[in-house]
């Protein structure tokens, strides 16, 4: 596993741009709870085969993806009635011990995402800013099986004291993979980070998690126009001290899709 401080610097990159630092280590905390559930004899048969591909590969690199959630169960009366989205973003992750493809789902204006691997086939996860939880869609042999976590309050002062101990720099425009791009460079002690921004595609996570209180870095006030939406396209994290802790992360599609979650399908616990 990586160490909190990954998945506190990841978190950081997508808090400077209106991304909750409380998104920080969702997929750990989904395996754990898909642990739980599974010991649970009730759920045990639904949801046996989609947990046992999910464990099998969240070890490796779950602890890097950028969004968070709590393991707290949540009423399921949170959930809204059906999700829809309108465009797929897939982001390439690649670590030390090889790679994982994280698929989001988005829709513009929307106040929550959707995302799911290949790995996870038979579950689909929604996390849903407006109502503070964390939807988990499960299928196995037929049957259709629900749950809801609470997400934990953003602390704003944690978020705001990681930022602090980064220096930053900003680098010049360039295209990748197509998208024209502005460029930010981050360092501590421990972490150097290349990571590249578009404001060109339909989606971002700026509708998802509007958080105004975070303190954007004085270097790069005037880089991002406030009112703009922006994507990560690429991302290169080099971990200073502990090479086998590095990765990257890079978008290889955004498409026009139409897909739908609805609540009735499903039996929640």
């Amino acid at each position: 596993m990586k160490s909190k401080n990954t998945c506190v610097i990841v978190s950081i990159v997508f808090c400077l741009f209106s991304i909750s630092t409380s998104q920080a280590q969702f997929l750990n905390k989904l395996k754990k709870r898909v642990e739980q559930k599974v010991e649970n004899a009730v759920i045990e048969k639904a949801a046996d085969r989609a947990s046992e591909k999910a464990t099998k590969s969240m070890d490796k690199a779950f602890d890097s993806n950028p969004f968070g959630g709590s393991k707290e169960k949540a009423e399921a009366s949170l959930v809204a009635n059906s999700y829809d989205f309108t465009w797929k973003y897939s982001l390439k992750m690649t670590t030390k011990e090889g790679e994982m493809v994280f698929d989001y789902y988005l829709k513009p204006g929307a106040s929550y995402f959707g995302f799911t691997t290949a790995v996870m086939e038979s579950m689909f996860t929604v996390m849903d800013n407006e109502n503070k939880v964390t939807v988990m869609f499960m299928e196995s042999e037929g049957t259709n099986i629900g749950m809801v976590n609470q997400m934990p309050e953003l602390d704003i002062e944690e978020a705001n004291n990681e930022s602090d101990q980064f220096k930053f720099e900003v680098l010049p425009e360039k295209t990748v993979n197509g998208f024209n791009c502005k460029g930010v460079k981050a360092t501590n002690e421990e972490y150097e980070m290349v990571m590249y921004f578009t404001n060109e595609t339909e989606v971002s996570f700026d509708d998802i998690f509007k958080n105004k209180t975070t303190k954007i870095p004085t270097q790069l006030k005037d880089y991002f126009d406030p009112n703009e939406k922006t994507l990560m396209i690429s991302m290169d994290m080099q971990n200073l001290k502990k090479k086998k802790e590095s990765a990257t992360m890079e978008c290889i599609g955004l498409e026009e899709v139409k897909r739908n979650m609805e609540k009735s399908d499903y039996k929640f616990m």
